[in-house]
């Protein structure tokens, strides 16, 4: 099925519509923030910022949801995942105001960081909320399909956010850019309002922060030791498969903040790497394209093993150069690849995982993600020169790619043989049919 016969069906289903609707007008407010917050801290001239200190900011705006994501995991096991959704985004906007008034007193510190990294964990669990919501609004059938139609359209949705952002930027200032999000934001919190029972199927009856706190051990004990093997095997390709796109991500902003800038861009080609970004968005696209259409004919992990593949030989063929041009095509390849990726493994998990552990498990995917990003850029800060002006990595980049699309399969085998015994032993005890996953 193709990417548009996917969205047409898709839409059809009110609840889809829904959904769609409120994770579009979310993820355009967050590109119409990052644009002024790219603009605030990366592209000012006044700031000549080296990849160490990038580093720092890709940790300090990520890597700390993950202390977070067991909480927000728990409330989307237990509370209905619509009212936490509109009550995430409420608070977004209430921080994203705040984060205005501080590029207002030209803070650019610690606490700024504190407070932007609110901003990102409120927003990674409110995408968690739309995945494990998902199910719920469409067939089991078409979990591959909604898995390319919504994170595609929401990052299209992302990109157009910027394209905004850097229109609203260029005639105005990054605390205007911020405001104009924290508007974008509100809308989406009235459309979210108007979703339908997202879950989970069985919410707890109590509601009260204390309790849920008190529950976090014991629904973490019960995650660990209930996950399919397969579920933990996908949550590690999640951080693996981050590590090139962040790689890449950090090279391509130190290449147009120093070497592909014009001599009078102090602040660095900001253009160019807009254009870089562009070329990443295409490569979701086709993802989005190509992934409805072949993985349900060979299989999400066969598939992904293959598009992997692909990307590897290709990166091989633009690895000698380095220019504008080759940087931007590297940066569609990785993005490609990670797309692929990253629908094969939500439509696994949501398949593979019951309904009451998606809410942590998607939890557990985000923090995944964002530690990918963080090691990523970290291993780039320690590795690359202050211009980023090598060849190198686009080769090991493509060794680790063709590494994964080597040893997946087997490893998806056996996690499939592990899971099978463990349900089979379950039904020797307790009786067949019954075991954890059985109905999966």
């Amino acid at each position: 099925m193709t990417f548009l016969r996917a969205l047409v069906m898709l839409l059809r289903l009110a609840g889809f519509r829904r959904l769609l609707l409120a994770r579009v007008t979310s993820q355009g407010s967050d590109g119409v923030f990052q644009v002024a917050l790219a603009s605030h801290v990366l592209f000012n001239p006044e700031r000549n910022t080296d990849p160490t200190t990038i580093a720092a900011a890709f940790a300090v705006v990520l890597l700390p949801y993950s202390f977070l994501g067991p909480f927000a995991g728990t409330l989307l096991d237990r509370w209905p995942r619509r009212r936490v959704i509109v009550a995430g985004q409420l608070v977004r906007a209430g921080v994203v105001l705040a984060v205005a008034g501080l590029m207002g007193l030209g803070s650019a510190g610690v606490g700024f960081f504190l407070v932007v990294l609110l901003v990102f964990s409120v927003n990674r669990f409110v995408l968690a909320g739309f995945s494990a919501g998902l199910p719920h609004v469409i067939a089991r059938e078409h979990l591959v399909s909604g898995n390319s139609v919504a994170p595609t359209t929401g990052s299209v949705a992302y990109f157009l956010g910027g394209v905004l952002g850097g229109l609203i930027g260029a005639l105005s200032s990054d605390v205007v850019v911020v405001v104009a999000a924290a508007a974008g934001i509100l809308v989406a919190a009235g459309s979210a309002a108007r979703l339908p029972f997202l879950g989970p199927d069985t919410a707890s009856r109590d509601l009260r922060a204390a309790a849920v706190l008190g529950g976090i051990g014991r629904g973490l004990a019960e995650a660990a030791r209930t996950l399919p093997r397969r579920a933990r095997l996908l949550l590690g390709l999640v951080f693996v498969s981050r590590l090139p796109f962040g790689f890449v991500l950090l090279q391509t902003l130190l290449l147009f903040r120093g070497p592909f800038a014009q001599p009078n861009q102090q602040a660095g080609n900001a253009v160019g790497f807009g254009l870089a970004a562009v070329a990443a968005a295409a490569g979701f696209g086709l993802a989005a394209v190509i992934t409805p259409w072949l993985a349900p004919r060979w299989h999400p992990v066969p598939f992904s093993a293959r598009m992997l593949a692909v990307s590897a030989v290709a990166l091989l063929v633009l690895a000698p150069w380095l220019n504008p041009w080759v940087v931007s095509s590297v940066n569609f390849v990785v993005s490609f690849a990670a797309q692929t990726v990253k629908i094969s493994i939500d439509s696994l998990l949501q398949t593979h995982v019951p309904d009451p552990l998606l809410g942590r498990t998607f939890a557990l995917h985000d923090m995944m993600y964002n530690s990918g990003l963080v090691a990523a850029a970290s291993l780039a800060a320690w590795t690359l020169p202050r211009s980023g002006a090598v060849t190198w990595p686009s080769l090991a980049v493509a060794g680790l790619l063709a590494v994964i699309a080597a040893g997946l399969p087997a490893a998806w085998g056996a996690a499939s043989r592990a899971d099978g015994r463990a349900v089979g032993a379950a039904e020797d005890v307790i009786g067949p049919g019954s075991g954890p996953g059985a109905a999966h």
